[in-house]
C-alpha cells in the first residue's frame, strides 16, 4: 500500500513541479506572503510586479483589448506577453492553473501580427484576444487531468490513444478561427462535482480577496485567475453552478448559456453518459460587454471591419443612457460590426 501511495504522490509532485517550471525564470516571486500577512492579493500585492504598460493592458476590458490588437494600436504579443506575466504571479499567490504554455501562446500572438500587418485586416472578431480555458479542454501540446492524478500522461485516463496532446476539442479549434490567444488552462476540482477548486495534484484554489476562503467551484480556477486580472475573458463549464458559484465568489460576471449553444464537442468530462442535466460552456468576465463579446463572437459569423474609438464610445454612451432599452438605433451589442465572410473561407 506504502509504495501505491508513494507513487501517486510522487506524481503529482511531479506533475505540480513541471508546472511551476513552465513560468520565466524573472516572472518567479522570491517570497509568497501568507494568507496572515496578506489577505487580498488582488491589489498592489499582484501589481508591484508589473509595468506600468503591462498594467494598463491586463486591467482593459476584453473589447476594448480587442479593439487595439485588431487595429495594430497595441500588438499581439505585447498583450499576451502581458497575461502570461500576470497570470504566473495570480497561480503563484493562489494556486489557480494546471497547464501553462506561454511559448506556443507568444508564437500564435506573433503569427497574428504578421497576418494583420500583411493584410491590413485582423484575424477574426477575437484578434490578439487573450483567452483562459478551465481544465476540461483540450489543447494541443498540453495535457488534460482535471486534476485527477490518474490521467496525468494519459488522454482521459488511458494511456497508448494516439490522442495524447495532439487531440483539441472543437470550440478550441473555434477559438483558434476567431484569433484567441490560447495560453493557459485553469484548475478544477477532482470530479468536478463541487463549489470549491482543490485537488491532489496543484492544491486547495484560494479566492483572490480572501485567501482564507474559496475560490468557488468548479471553475474556480478561472475565477481566481480572472478576479486577479490574469486574464480578460475565460471559459468554463456549468451544470448546476460551476460558472456562476465562481464569478459570484469573485465578483465577476458569468454565463450559463443554453445547452449546445457553445459546442462541447471533443471536451473532456467526469460523468459521461449522464445525459439528464447537460454541462455547458460558458465564459467568465469582469464585464456583461465581455460576456457577449466571445459568447456573440463564438456563434455568428463575422466580418473584418471594426468600428473606429467614436463609434465604440457611442456604443458605451446608448448603453448606458436611460433611455437605451427604448432607443432602437442602439446597437444590442458592443462587438464590432462584421460582415459575412466568403463562402470559402
Amino acid at each position: 500500500m506504502a509504495s501505491v501511495t508513494n507513487s501517486w504522490n510522487e506524481s503529482a509532485k511531479a506533475k505540480r513541479e513541471s508546472i511551476a517550471k513552465a513560468i520565466p525564470q524573472e516572472w518567479l516571486v522570491e517570497t509568497i506572503p501568507s494568507s496572515e500577512e496578506q489577505l487580498d492579493v488582488t491589489g498592489h500585492c499582484i501589481r508591484q510586479f508589473l509595468s506600468p504598460k503591462e498594467k494598463e493592458i491586463t486591467e482593459s476590458d476584453a473589447l476594448d483589448i480587442v479593439g487595439k490588437t485588431s487595429t495594430g494600436t497595441w500588438s499581439a504579443e505585447e498583450v499576451t506577453r502581458a497575461f502570461c506575466h500576470r497570470a504566473s504571479l495570480a497561480h503563484q499567490l493562489v494556486g489557480c492553473l494546471h497547464e501553462i504554455f506561454f511559448d506556443a501562446a507568444i508564437q500564435d500572438a506573433k503569427s497574428l501580427d504578421s497576418y494583420l500587418a500583411e493584410h491590413q485586416v485582423p484575424l477574426g472578431p477575437l484578434h490578439g484576444l487573450p483567452v483562459s480555458l478551465k481544465d476540461q479542454f483540450h489543447v494541443k501540446g498540453v495535457e488534460t487531468t482535471m486534476g485527477y492524478v490518474g490521467w496525468i500522461g494519459t488522454f482521459q485516463g488511458k494511456k497508448g490513444t494516439g490522442m495524447e496532446k495532439i487531440h483539441e476539442s472543437e470550440m478550441v479549434k473555434q477559438l483558434r478561427a476567431m484569433g484567441a490567444i490560447l495560453y493557459c488552462k485553469t484548475s478544477v476540482p477532482h470530479t468536478l462535482m463541487s463549489g470549491e477548486t482543490v485537488n491532489n495534484i496543484i492544491g486547495y484554489t484560494w479566492n483572490p480577496k480572501n485567501r482564507n476562503l474559496s475560490s468557488g467551484g468548479s471553475s474556480g480556477g478561472e475565477g481566481a485567475l480572472i478576479a486577479l486580472k490574469g486574464s480578460p475573458i475565460g471559459l468554463g463549464t456549468d451544470i448546476g453552478g460551476s460558472v456562476r458559484i465562481p464569478a459570484a465568489f469573485n465578483g465577476l460576471y458569468g454565463l450559463r448559456p443554453s445547452s449546445g449553444r457553445l459546442t462541447y464537442e471533443g471536451m473532456a468530462n467526469s460523468m459521461d453518459g449522464q445525459n439528464s442535466v447537460l454541462s455547458v460552456i460558458g465564459p467568465i468576465s469582469h464585464s456583461v460587454s465581455s460576456l457577449q463579446l466571445l459568447s456573440l463572437g463564438s456563434t455568428t459569423r463575422w466580418s473584418m471591419r471594426f468600428p473606429g474609438e467614436k463609434t465604440r464610445r457611442q456604443y458605451r454612451t446608448r448603453r448606458n443612457s436611460p433611455s437605451a432599452s427604448s432607443d432602437t438605433t442602439a446597437p444590442s451589442h458592443r462587438i464590432p460590426p462584421f460582415a459575412e465572410p466568403s463562402s470559402s473561407s
